[in-house]
């Protein structure tokens, strides 16, 4: 569970070494990832043409200025089933299928260009800044998908003590919301990584592939598979799809999760309501505590806390984890909603 997002939060402040980036060649690549590549097929989808406007209509262009973004939150409103059209069961049965048909939740959360930035500090000093970003939507091996994507990077103040640049991306089914893989870049100051992970979900089997290098140890590589139930979810896809659940206080949302070797469910307590100040304006939030299960026995995700916006879109705007010494703490600075 080390690689999540509260992964990203803890990798800022590891060590402490020199501000310069491990180099191992010009482009920092360390790998081959053939196998990988061959049961993953990615293209583009093309976006659609936009209407041209004739020559004899002309178009008013308001251009504004504005040192932030507002969001303005609506009011949730989910939309009845459609008329004569029975709704398709939610699998599997652990999951709440309240708001979804099928696999397909009634209202989609997602936007393509949205992305949240969370500055991320540490004793009241800026560490670096998270982003969390929706993609264009991708056909990944002939399916609709969509391309989840967090960056996190330190900030020049850090930079002196642990350098950071770290992507990590995953690609989710459009229709059944589960996930191909995920991919993480790592470019430290102590170390290279990359990581690999596809769910061949025919097979039911999890292929893991991983190649580090550092300083001190040199090149290391790991390589194993697994199998996986169902509707299992990464480490990376799971935030992005707990935000097609319906959420109130007092709910309990459960997912399965597949991570190192491991076959989990991951529990999380929706807490309290709470209306938070932000660089954006005062937002109504929820406040969630995720809790894994690993052969029946409960254990904390690290003492984690998210907030996530109380309406349709459910954007992650706050996190706080624990560590042991101090916390981290990451808060909302910029939020584009994507478009429309």
């Amino acid at each position: 569970m080390k690689q999540g997002l509260a992964f990203f939060l803890l990798v800022l402040l590891l060590g402490a070494c020199s501000a310069k980036f491990l180099k191992v060649d010009d482009e920092g690549k360390i790998g081959d990832i053939k196998e990988y590549d061959k049961a993953l097929k990615v293209k583009a989808i093309p976006e659609k043409k936009k209407k041209v406007i004739p020559k004899n209509k002309t178009q008013t262009l308001v251009v504004t200025t504005t040192t932030k973004r507002v969001y303005e939150q609506k009011k949730i409103e989910t939309p009845p089933p459609p008329k004569k059209k029975r709704l398709k069961k939610h699998y599997p049965a652990i999951e709440d299928s309240e708001g979804f048909d099928g696999r397909r939740p009634l209202i989609d959360p997602f936007r393509v260009g949205e992305k949240v930035t969370l500055a991320v500090k540490y004793f009241g000093m800026n560490a670096g800044k998270m982003e969390i970003m929706v993609l264009p939507f991708k056909e990944v091996n002939g399916k609709k998908s969509y391309h989840f994507q967090v960056r996190a990077q330190t900030s020049p103040f850090f930079n002196a003590f642990y350098a950071v640049e770290d992507v990590a991306e995953t690609f989710v089914d459009y229709e059944e919301m589960i996930p191909y893989n995920f991919a993480i870049h790592i470019k430290e100051s102590k170390q290279l990584k990359e990581v690999r992970s596809y769910f061949d979900w025919k097979a039911l089997k999890s292929h893991y592939w991983e190649k580090k290098i550092t300083k001190k140890k040199g090149e290391r590589t790991k390589k194993y598979e697994w199998d996986i139930q169902k509707y299992s979810q990464n480490i990376f896809s799971g935030p992005f799809v707990f935000r097609t659940f319906t959420l109130r206080p007092g709910k309990k949302i459960k997912m399965r999760l597949a991570d190192e070797k491991k076959n989990m469910v991951v529990t999380t307590d929706v807490l309290r309501r709470e209306t938070i100040d932000t660089a954006i304006g005062k937002l109504d939030t929820l406040v969630i505590r995720p809790k894994v299960q690993i052969e029946g026995n409960f254990k904390p995700m690290g003492d984690v806390l998210f907030w996530v916006t109380n309406d349709d879109r459910k954007f992650i705007v706050r996190i706080k984890s624990k560590i042991k010494i101090g916390s981290i703490y990451a808060e909302l600075i910029d939020l584009d909603p994507g478009k429309p």
